[in-house]
Parts: C-alpha cells; sequence; structure tokens
C-alpha cells in the first residue's frame, strides 16, 4: 500500500523540526578581538596624548620663564643695570652674612609689589621679617614640569647668566673669581689667582676676564665696597640678542634638606648657571683652552639630572633634547643640550669680542 501524504501529517510532523533563532551576545573569540583592537588603539594613542602633555608643559614652563626674563630687563631698564644675582656682606661688622638675589629685586615686575613692600633690605633673607616671604610659593618662578617642586614651599626653576663661575672671599682675599667645580681661576694664564695682578704685561686680569665672560655676579650689599661690577644693556658689545639671560635649572630652588634654600638665597648655587671651565689644568694659557669642555660631561646643558639638589648649577630641565632659554633683547627660545661649546660659550659672554687675540678668544 503506498503511502500518502496528507497535510494533517505536515501540520503534524513540522513542529519538530529544529529552528534557528537569532544569538543576543557575542561569542569569546569576539570579544577578544575586540579588546585586542582596543588595546592596540590604546598603546598608539597613549604616546600622542603623552606627548602633548609634554608639550603643554614645556610651553607654560616657557610663559613663566618668559614673565620673570622681562622682569629682569624691566628692572635693568629701570636701574640702568642689571641686578647682582647675590648681595652679601663684606665682612664688615654688621654686614657679614647673605643679603638675598636677583628675584627679590624683580618681584615688582611680576606682580609681587606687596612682598617688595614688606621686605626689609638691611636685614639678610633668613631674618625673622624676610625668611617668612622668602618661604612664599610665587607660580611664575617654577616651571610646570620641575617634578622637584615642593608645594607651599619659596620655589624656583630658573637661574641667571653667571659665565664661568661667581667671586668670593678665598683665604683672607675678597673678590676672588672662582669656578663651581674647577676652585679659583686663572682667566689669563699668568699663574696667579685671586688679585688683579697682570705681571706687569698688560695681559688683562682675572677679574677683568671674569667680567667679560658673564652677565650676573655677586656684590657686596652694604659698608665698604669689596666686590661691585654689573654690566648695562649698552655694555652688551657683543648684543642683547646674542647674549643668553636665563635658562631652566630644575636641580635648584627649595631643598627639603636645607632650610636655608629658597627663591631669595644668594648662594651662587642656587642663583645662576655657568659653562664648564674650558681650561685644562686649570690655567687658560696658550694650547689650554678646549670650549669642548663648556658643555660636557656633569657641567653639560641636562648633565646634572641626576645630581642632588643644589650641587648642578647648569642648565637642567625635564624637557627631552633640551631646556628653555631667554636672551637679553627679550627673545626666548629653546637651547639644544647637543649645542657646539664655543657657540654655547659665546652666546653666555656679553662682550666674547674682546677676547679676540687672546687664548680665550671665542
Amino acid at each position: 500500500m503506498k503511502y500518502k501524504c496528507r497535510l494533517a501529517d505536515i501540520v503534524t510532523i513540522a513542529p519538530l523540526k529544529k529552528t534557528f533563532r537569532q544569538r543576543n551576545g557575542y561569542t569569546i573569540i569576539e570579544l577578544l578581538v575586540v579588546t585586542a583592537v582596543i588595546s592596540i588603539l590604546i598603546a598608539l594613542a597613549l604616546p600622542a596624548v603623552q606627548s602633548a602633555r609634554n608639550s603643554a608643559r614645556q610651553l607654560q614652563c616657557l610663559n613663566n620663564m618668559r614673565n620673570v626674563g622681562l622682569g629682569i630687563i624691566q628692572a635693568t631698564d629701570s636701574a640702568n643695570r642689571f641686578p647682582a644675582c647675590g648681595y652679601y656682606g663684606d665682612g664688615t661688622p654688621g654686614t657679614v652674612g647673605s643679603f638675598r638675589n636677583w628675584v627679590v629685586e624683580i618681584l615688582p615686575y611680576i606682580d609681587q609689589s606687596n612682598l617688595y613692600n614688606q621686605w626689609d633690605f638691611d636685614k639678610h633673607y633668613l631674618d625673622p621679617l624676610n625668611a617668612p616671604l622668602a618661604e612664599t610659593h610665587i607660580p611664575v618662578l617654577t616651571c610646570t614640569s620641575d617634578i622637584s617642586v615642593v608645594p607651599g614651599q619659596g620655589n624656583l626653576s630658573y637661574v641667571v647668566n653667571s659665565g664661568v663661575g661667581f667671586s668670593a672671599l678665598i683665604g683672607g682675599i675678597h673678590d676672588c673669581p672662582i669656578g663651581p667645580k674647577s676652585g679659583k681661576l686663572d682667566l689669563n694664564g699668568n699663574g696667579i689667582t685671586c688679585n688683579s695682578s697682570t705681571s706687569g704685561d698688560g695681559t688683562p686680569s682675572d677679574r677683568e676676564l671674569f667680567f667679560q665672560m658673564g652677565l650676573f655676579f655677586n656684590e657686596t650689599w652694604k659698608g665698604e665696597i669689596r666686590a661691585k661690577r654689573h654690566h648695562t644693556m649698552a655694555g652688551l658689545t657683543d648684543g642683547s640678542s646674542n647674549t643668553i639671560l636665563i635658562s631652566e635649572n630644575i636641580r635648584t630652588g627649595y631643598n627639603p634638606t636645607r632650610s636655608q634654600s629658597n627663591w631669595a638665597s644668594p648662594n651662587p648655587y642656587l642663583t645662576s648657571f655657568y659653562i664648564g671651565y674650558p681650561c685644562r689644568n686649570g690655567s687658560c694659557s696658550d694650547g689650554n683652552v678646549d670650549y669642548n669642555l663648556a658643555n660636557s660631561g656633569t657641567s653639560a646643558i641636562n648633565g646634572g639630572l641626576t645630581q642632588p639638589e643644589g650641587s648642578a648649577p647648569f642648565p637642567n630641565s625635564f624637557h627631552s633634547g633640551g631646556v628653555n632659554a631667554g636672551y637679553c633683547d627679550g627673545h626666548f627660545q629653546f637651547l639644544s643640550e647637543n649645542i657646539d661649546g664655543k657657540v654655547y660659550a659665546a652666546l653666555m659672554s656679553p662682550q666674547g669680542q674682546v677676547l679676540d687675540g687672546s687664548p680665550l678668544a671665542q
């Protein structure tokens, strides 16, 4: 007997067939693929974000430096001279010790007239009247990339151009030019240091050369004047656009281990930056001058990043490849850490042209 398919049989059998419904979720493999793609995109984006943040911090740092640098230029125009990088007593009774630095001189020009008007210029920066003022945090004095800044303290990220060194009282002799790492400077190479003698041969003295190779100097404040030297804008014979005024140093400013460190301290390791001593064997005689040493080793730009706070008075920043710097004509730009030592020394010197014909010719 042949089987005849009836509609009723189809209706009865149809519901027994397997049906398929649309899925509402994802498989494990799909989730893993999506996660991997997102991770790759994040990995690609993070460096760009970090780079943008670094650029923003560097720009803010440069803007702060610009305000400080223009404050120095305004103070210089007002006084018709550059301020001292630091003021000290000269050893006479009542004037011994540290008074203040260049930052105090420019306070009215960086919107800090209130602090300036409260400052007692006849007293040290650590005097009970001045000390609380010097502990005031002034945001414009700090670089946003300076991770060593301690909130609420008298921080400083910017330093001024002091050439090859600073002067100090050494062995009873006042106003002795010395380098931050090299000791007493024999700039004319005649074997005589810490005095103005030129051996009678017409050679410029160490003090004269010292003046020509830097822009800011320590000075005595009261009593008998022992050290008083300064430049004027008109005296920048190399040109204001060719003379560095200010730079960064994140190895200066407030130091938690040294309560005397703040933006008012005249300590030359905290107020200024220097080039490396360009003279081998401690003497700038013929054949001993090598300006490659001006930007080398721990004295190089960004060479002191790992050194302790207050022990690396050279340009240092956390910007990749160099530091921000300002010039005496009011322009500011990035200074490469790979700059040629001779060019670097020439930019530091306001009167480098007078060195032509000497072993120190730049």
